[in-house]
């Protein structure tokens, strides 16, 4: 008789679970299917640093061991050492050499134009050189066919970053002319360009670059940059306006 009424009993229980919906799974399948959660976003990589007129200046302390020195692909890099002692820095891998002070006609920085990482010698002090690719959601590096795709669709601002004399030499139409060593100064002129997107170039990416994140850091929506430069679009067999 207790064997019926505890039948009954379970049978009924069933019932009003299903009624209800009640889908219950064990604690461990649970959560086995539970969606992880997001994972937190790194953070951007700390650059050495400050940039100056189109420079980025590294000073380096020559008591400090094997320093790490990060830097964006596309910076035009000036060293210092605090002493203020003159040296010579040289990147065997990249087969490049730089001296301070400068020598007369020599060039005021070491470009940057591959990513990675490179053994440097600054003269007693021996580091490592970090070359990073500059990355954020409101940036983005195309080549040649679609920049010329993006420009008759988007119809973005254009601007060329480049020295007078090479815009002179040919630039795409439209653009309009910001070298990169004026444009911390000036880059409340372009304030009104910040929620439209902005195409920006120079002769192989690497200024385009520096100018790009400064827009970025500015607060510009929409920054495209063409990673290889006037060359690529040369080479894609473009149009150019003299």
């Amino acid at each position: 008789m207790h064997y019926r009424k505890l039948h009954v009993l379970l049978g009924s229980l069933a019932i009003a679970l299903a009624a209800a919906g009640c889908n219950a799974q064990p604690a461990g399948n649970a959560a086995k299917n539970a969606t992880p959660a997001p994972a937190a976003t790194a953070a951007a990589p700390e650059v050495s640093g400050k940039l100056e007129g189109g420079l980025r200046i590294v000073t380096l302390d020559p008591a400090a061991p094997a320093p790490v020195v990060r830097v964006y692909r596309g910076d035009y890099v000036q060293v210092a050492m605090a002493d203020g002692a003159p040296f010579t820095v040289t990147i065997d891998s990249l087969k490049l050499s730089w001296t301070w002070p400068v020598p007369e006609g020599g060039k005021p920085y070491l470009k940057m134009t591959e990513s990675g990482r490179f053994p440097f010698q600054a003269g007693s002090l021996t580091g490592t050189l970090e070359v990073i690719d500059f990355q954020a959601a409101a940036y983005r590096e195309v080549a040649a066919a679609e920049a010329a795709q993006i420009i008759a669709n988007l119809k973005p601002f254009v601007l060329d970053v480049r020295t007078p004399g090479e815009f002179a030499e040919g630039h795409i139409e439209g653009a309009t002319l910001l070298p990169i060593q004026e444009m911390q100064q000036r880059l409340g002129e372009l304030a009104s360009r910040k929620h439209d997107p902005v195409f920006v170039y120079c002769h192989s990416g690497n200024r385009s670059t520096v100018a790009a994140k400064l827009m970025v850091d500015a607060g510009f929506d929409q920054v495209i940059n063409l990673r290889k430069g006037i060359n690529d679009w040369k080479s894609a067999g473009l149009p150019l306006v003299r």
